[in-house]
This record gives C-alpha cells, sequence and structure tokens, in this order.
C-alpha cells in the first residue's frame, strides 16, 4: 500500500501550483501593459527617433545617390523670350575706355519667373434689341465673373493655394499683396471658395455617381473638426475618382449615404466597424493594420510565450499570401499553382485558432480574425483585378486633409465644410487623372454652364494656364 501523503507537502504542493497560477496571470498583465504602452508611444510620440545602442556604432549613410545612378542636368530651354547684349565702355579693371573687340561671344541661358501684375478690366457690355425674343440681350465677358470685382484667375489661385500647396487664407492674402500689389481681405476669400464650389457642385454629384459603378473602392476617415467640435473627413476612392465627404458622424450611415444599402463592387478598408453593415459584393481589410498589430504583440511577448508563437505563424501565413500575390503580379507562377497555393493559404487561415482568446493581448486580434477571416484573402480570389492587399491609397489620399487640418484647426462653418468636400474631391481627381489643377479652376470659374464630368478633365490639359 502506498503510504499517506505528508499534509505538509500537499499543502505546499498546493501553494506552488497556486503561485504558478499566479506568475502566469502576471505575466500575461505585463504582456498586455507593454502592448498598451507602446500604443500611447505609437501614438503621441511616433516621429521621435529610437535612441540607439551606445556600445553599437551606427553605421553612416553616405550622401548622395547611389554607385552608377546617372546624374542629373538641367535641360536647355526650348525657347529664348528675351535676349540682352552684354557690352562694355570701359575696363571693369582699369576703368579706361581703351577697349577694342575680340570677336567672341559667350553666351549664358538664365531662366527667371516675372512677377504677375494686377491687371483691371473694364466690360463694357452692349446691349440689343432681340426681335425675336423681343427682349434686350447682351452677354458676360470671357474672363468676367458677374457680380464680382475680383477676377477668375486671382479666385482659381486662392483655392490653388489653399487645396493643393495648403496655405491658410492670411497667407494667401500676404502672397497677394507681396507678390502681385493685390490688395484684398482675408475674410473675402472663403468667399472664393463658395462661388468654386458653386461652380463644381454639379460636378462633384457627377463624382459620386461614378464611383458607386466602380468594381472596387478604398475608403477611409479622419477626423475635421467643426467649430471646435467632433466631425470627420470620410475619403472614397478609385485610381481615377476621389470624393470627400464631411459629416459629423463616423457611422454606418455615411457609407450608405454614398455607396446605398448594396454595393456591387469590393470595398477596402480599415477594421473601422462604420463599413461592417455595408452588403458588398466582397471586403477586402487592410492588412497592414493587422501586421501592426502582430508586429507590437511580437515585441511585447517572449519567444517562447504561446501569445509570440501564434502571432508568428499568423504573421508568417499573412506574408506568404502577400507573396503568392507578388510571384502572380510578375508572372512567376503558373495559373494552377496559385490557384492550389491559395486554396491551401485559405484552408490554413479557417483553421488557424488563437489559444485562449479572452487572453489580454489576443483579445482584439482573434475577435478581428472571427468576424473578418473571410475578408483578409479577398485579394488573391479576385486576381484579374490586381487589387492590393492594403488601404493605402485612401490613406494617402487623405493626408492633405490632415495636414490642412493642422494649419487651419478645421472648419468654422457647414460652407467650410462643403467648398472642402467639393474643391478638394475635383483637384485630388485632376491629379489622379495627371491633369494640373489650376487651369480646372480657372476653367470652373470662368464656364457658363455646369461642365460635365469628360469635359472638365479633357479641358484641362488643353486649357490655357491663368
Amino acid at each position: 500500500m502506498n503510504p499517506a501523503p505528508c499534509p505538509s507537502c500537499v499543502m505546499f504542493q498546493e501553494q506552488v501550483m497556486e503561485k504558478d497560477k499566479k506568475i502566469v496571470e502576471l505575466q500575461a498583465q505585463a504582456v498586455q501593459l507593454r502592448y498598451e504602452l507602446n500604443e500611447v508611444r505609437d501614438k503621441w510620440f511616433s516621429r521621435r527617433k529610437k535612441k540607439q545602442d551606445p556600445e553599437v556604432e551606427p553605421e553612416p549613410k553616405k550622401r548622395g545617390a547611389k554607385p552608377g545612378h546617372p546624374g542629373w542636368y538641367r535641360p536647355e530651354p526650348a525657347k529664348i523670350d528675351h535676349t540682352e547684349e552684354v557690352t562694355l565702355d570701359i575696363c571693369p579693371d582699369c576703368k579706361k575706355a581703351n577697349l577694342s573687340s575680340c570677336g567672341d561671344i559667350e553666351e549664358h541661358v538664365q531662366e527667371d519667373i516675372t512677377l504677375p501684375e494686377v491687371k483691371v478690366t473694364c466690360f463694357r457690355r452692349h446691349s440689343y434689341w432681340c426681335r425675336n425674343c423681343k427682349k434686350v440681350v447682351s452677354r458676360k465677358g470671357d474672363e468676367e465673373v458677374p457680380n464680382s470685382i475680383i477676377g477668375p484667375k486671382a479666385k482659381a489661385v486662392a483655392a490653388f493655394l489653399k487645396y493643393e500647396i495648403k496655405v491658410s487664407e492670411r497667407d494667401i492674402q500676404k502672397l497677394f499683396k507681396e507678390l502681385c500689389n493685390l490688395k484684398i481681405a482675408a475674410s473675402s476669400i472663403p468667399g472664393f471658395h463658395n462661388q468654386l464650389r458653386k461652380k463644381g457642385q454639379s460636378l462633384y454629384e457627377l463624382l459620386k455617381e461614378q464611383i458607386k459603378k466602380a468594381p472596387y473602392l478604398h475608403a477611409d476617415e479622419t477626423g475635421a473638426p467643426l467649430d471646435g467640435k467632433k466631425a470627420w473627413d470620410w475619403v472614397f476612392a478609385t485610381t481615377h475618382i476621389c470624393l470627400h465627404v464631411l459629416r459629423q458622424s463616423r457611422g454606418q450611415k455615411v457609407v450608405e449615404e454614398i455607396l446605398g444599402k448594396r454595393y456591387e463592387g469590393i470595398l477596402l478598408s480599415d477594421f473601422l466597424s462604420a463599413y461592417h453593415a455595408l452588403d458588398a459584393k466582397a471586403k477586402q481589410r487592410c492588412l497592414i493594420h493587422l501586421l501592426r498589430d502582430l508586429k507590437k504583440a511580437l515585441e511585447c511577448s517572449e519567444a517562447d510565450d504561446p501569445v509570440h508563437v501564434y502571432c508568428q505563424r499568423l504573421k508568417d501565413l499573412i506574408q506568404s499570401a502577400i507573396d503568392l500575390q507578388e510571384q502572380w503580379e510578375a508572372k512567376t507562377i503558373l495559373p494552377e499553382t496559385f490557384e492550389s497555393n491559395r486554396k491551401t493559404l485559405e484552408e490554413s487561415l479557417a483553421d488557424f485558432q488563437f489559444p485562449d482568446p479572452q487572453k489580454g493581448i489576443l483579445r482584439r486580434m482573434s475577435k478581428r480574425l472571427g468576424r473578418h477571416r473571410q475578408e483578409l484573402f479577398t485579394f488573391l480570389k479576385y486576381p484579374e483585378l490586381h487589387l492590393p492587399y492594403h488601404n493605402n491609397h485612401a490613406e494617402r489620399l487623405i493626408r492633405p486633409s490632415v495636414i490642412l487640418r493642422k494649419i487651419t484647426f478645421g472648419h468654422r462653418s457647414p460652407k467650410g465644410q462643403e467648398n472642402h468636400s467639393v474643391i478638394m474631391s475635383l483637384h485630388q481627381t485632376a491629379h489622379l487623372n495627371g491633369k494640373p489643377t489650376l487651369p480646372l479652376f480657372h476653367k470652373l470659374m470662368t464656364a457658363s454652364k455646369p461642365p460635365s464630368l469628360d469635359w472638365c478633365l479633357s479641358a484641362v490639359q488643353a486649357g490655357p494656364s491663368p
């Protein structure tokens, strides 16, 4: 018969097991706290450089172009507008007039700018009696903006400076005064934007209709305060169209307002809950966001921790999917092999499970994986569309709005919101189509009737620069 266990040994064994359990819980809490601390650091101090190890001397980066990179030289101007003959009457050294020509001429071509001058135009509109209409008729001048003292070129430049160069109204006022000797009030510049927005409103509505027909589009949002209160700038973008929509909501009703209850294309977005309820053909969630969370989890956990092991497995699985698409784009893989590997990756993702998914750091990632498992590898299901696995396109298009927000601190009125929505949409759409923005704004200000989408994008390239 086995001897009876010692009561003291049993008591000590239970205490050891209880403390081991407590240690495991504390380790999980430490990992969670390190993860949250890294998130706070990334949010507030992400642009600060990480401190280098003082014992490891960083290798200095070599300046200049890479070896073998061809040099760049400014080409000769195609046309010379002015020729100046530089002659001498006296010697610059001895100040004597005893000179004789050598017959040699050294040419130096130089490019410079001509500062614009204010041009005041008086439009004398002649009136005529129309025998058919039985009334007096006249027309506006080619560059005339009715009931406006400031002309269309100045207003187009003001919009260009704000939405392309991202300059505040007061700085626009200074530029006009110092460069052009045109004195305007800073408070009148928003009125210029109001006029441009009204001229481009019909074109903006056309962009709204066109974006619903795209086979896939990107969506993102960022803060855009309205008079100090919370509001958001939504961006819906394809490869050729960018649509800004400013609303005081960050919910799904904005998505439904733009795309409707049913979108027949593929939506690429981050993991914001506003996109969950949209009924779409398919969805692709940004894998960069997920990889960023996995990287933080790996940095906060030890190599032998199950959290670390499973996060590394998921990261490797996502990276394999990305590598497979790169092979397809580079045409280094057969269609049959691509399809086979795609199915294998989808099966591996379907079988992937986190251990103890409610455990600290894994809670958010396991929730995302459970809800969006079918929306992570969508880009492999439609190789003919060349879908990206990330949402960088929308994030790049929303970046100018972020910079403008830092300069202007948001909008002061709903009209300012509308101006930003319309003008920024037209500007970035023209940019995506390789068209300059300034001629577009000028043509909108001088258009006698609402332009069509094709007219506007085709007329920009051929239009004269203001």
